[in-house]
């Protein structure tokens, strides 16, 4: 009992640590994952061989992924296609903003599910939200559906699926089953949400702007209508043939290239792949981190005295199930016990291999709270860099995305609750 009261406490001290900032994700989960295998009991050579040197690589096929995925990311940003797809949808909404921004939400929930990290928020923003804006949305609403729209597009992000995948230990297509009931939710949430912050806004594009935007639309060069295709080639292939997701994203990659930019396409792959590497490297060192916290707490040894202590805890009713995970989703802000990619990891994998919940149930549960995580939280790059470019305070902008996000992560678990428990 003494030592899983110690493993909680490493768990909070780092929670802390991570909230206030003074340490940063990657470097907190390392610390974690060996403290807990310290106070675990874990021989001091496991602790090396095992947490440390096997950790390090326990991520592997998710580290893989995000870097193809993120690959992926910069053939379609330079070949264009990204900004074609934007431009399209820009000229579809045509001079009423609600049709603007619901063109504009289509077209980012689109590029997310295959565009990841922190530079392609950069490239989507800087180009959605002063058109919203331009259209008459003040900023601070423009940031919000700008963020919801990314929320709904990563719901079904294949490297993201295959993360969680890792995390879990249980089949890419059981991830996928969940994902895709989740985008309905998330769609038809965020769809309400578009409709409503778009309301109110009795005029066109503003006078003093319309003339810049037209431009800067016109200078964006098109490309064939068929390479627009290229982030669904490897969703299909993934969730319709089932194939693994690497091959997906190479053929999607090679699609894109080909399709967008032939003449040009040996120094578009090369180019695009050395700047994927920067893209990924914060999503790779956290997965790094991530893998050891599993490996220290699946441990044996570990996992023995977690089982004790969570044992009673942890909800394995369904009604409780559901009202825990639903009503405690926020505790996915700010790196917390219920977000996957900060401290949550650590408690998903004790809930797993102390056998409290089903795998399946545990990891819907998760994917449920990640909505809220996903674009609510004012320590996500994304949040920040949104925030920034609006010029409004993050955590104003966290008021307006966490209520629509919170009422998908709801939902999510009341299907989870339905499906699993």
């Amino acid at each position: 009992m003494l030592q899983g009261i110690g493993i909680l406490v490493v768990f909070f001290v780092f929670a802390a640590l991570m909230i206030t900032r003074r340490m940063h994700t990657i470097l907190a989960l390392i610390c974690m994952a060996v403290l807990i295998a310290i106070v675990g009991g874990v021989p001091a050579e496991d602790v090396l061989s095992e947490v440390i040197n096997a950790g390090a690589m326990r991520m592997a096929t998710a580290i893989g992924a995000i870097i193809f995925g993120a690959w992926l990311g910069q053939v379609m940003t330079q070949t264009g296609i990204s900004h074609d797809i934007i431009r399209r949808a820009a000229e579809l909404g045509g001079d009423k903003p609600l049709a603007v921004s619901l063109a504009l939400a289509i077209a980012t929930a689109v590029l997310f599910t295959t565009l990841a990290g922190t530079g392609a928020v950069i490239m989507v923003g800087t180009i959605v939200m002063p058109i919203m804006m331009t259209a008459g949305i003040k900023p601070l609403r423009a940031a919000g559906i700008f963020l919801v729209a990314f929320a709904v597009g990563i719901v079904i992000n294949l490297a993201n699926l295959q993360t969680y995948a890792d995390i879990a230990g249980i089949e890419l297509g059981i991830i996928t089953q969940f994902a895709l009931i989740q985008l309905v939710i998330s769609a038809v949430i965020g769809l309400i949400f578009v409709v409503l912050e778009s309301r109110g806004v009795e005029t066109a594009w503003a006078a003093v702007d319309e003339e810049e935007a037209r431009e800067e639309l016109e200078e964006i060069e098109q490309v064939p209508l068929y390479a627009i295709l290229t982030p669904f080639i490897p969703l299909v292939l993934v969730l319709v043939f089932d194939w693994p997701v690497i091959p997906a994203f190479v053929v999607g990659i090679i699609y894109g290239v080909v399709t967008a930019r032939l003449g040009e396409s040996l120094r578009i792959l090369t180019s695009a792949a050395f700047d994927a590497l920067d893209d990924a490297a914060h999503a790779v060192l956290l997965l790094i981190g991530i893998g050891m916290v599993l490996m220290a707490v699946f441990h044996p040894t570990v996992e023995g005295v977690m089982r004790e202590l969570l044992g009673e805890l942890v909800p394995t009713s369904p009604i409780i199930y559901i009202l825990f995970f639903a009503l405690l989703a926020p505790l996915s802000l700010y790196r917390g016990p219920l977000n996957m990619w900060g401290l949550g990891s650590g408690l998903l994998a004790v809930i797993i291999g102390a056998e409290i919940l089903p795998p399946q149930a545990a990891i819907a549960a998760f994917m449920s709270t990640e909505r809220v995580q996903s674009a609510g939280d004012p320590t996500n790059s994304q949040n920040a860099w949104t925030a920034g470019f609006a010029e409004i305070d993050v955590n104003q902008l966290s008021w307006v995305t966490v209520p629509p996000l919170w009422v998908m992560a709801v939902v999510s678990a009341i299907v989870a609750g339905i499906l699993y428990m």
